[in-house]
């Protein structure tokens, strides 16, 4: 079985009942995303989903279309879109049961 960054039992309970979350992988902490990240948000400025209901807000972050790990290339353009915080953290719960039926 795979262990992704946000597995429950990576989780550690802290006295405060929050927990601690693992680092996103590696991969997220390059130079080459880094540079890819930045260019690609400067020529997508609109958050592709909010864009999608007619609504104009400004990109905050790059999503994985098809989520990192189920995706073959992780610096592909063409699985890239530019989201805004709020729609990122909504598509991260879909990705994440998306992810852990896939694992399975």
């Amino acid at each position: 079985m795979r262990r992704l960054p946000w597995d429950s039992a990576t989780k550690v309970d802290k006295h405060d009942g929050g927990y601690h979350r693992e680092q996103s992988n590696e991969l997220y902490h390059t130079v080459r995303w880094t540079k890819l990240s930045k260019k690609f948000r400067a020529n997508h400025p609109l958050c592709a989903e909010c864009n999608r209901k007619g609504v104009l807000k400004e990109s905050q972050c790059v999503d994985h279309i098809i989520p990192f790990p189920i995706c073959t290339d992780f610096f592909d353009e063409s699985n890239l879109q530019a989201l805004c915080n709020e729609c990122n953290m909504l598509k991260g719960i879909k990705d994440r049961e998306q992810i852990q039926k896939w694992k399975w």
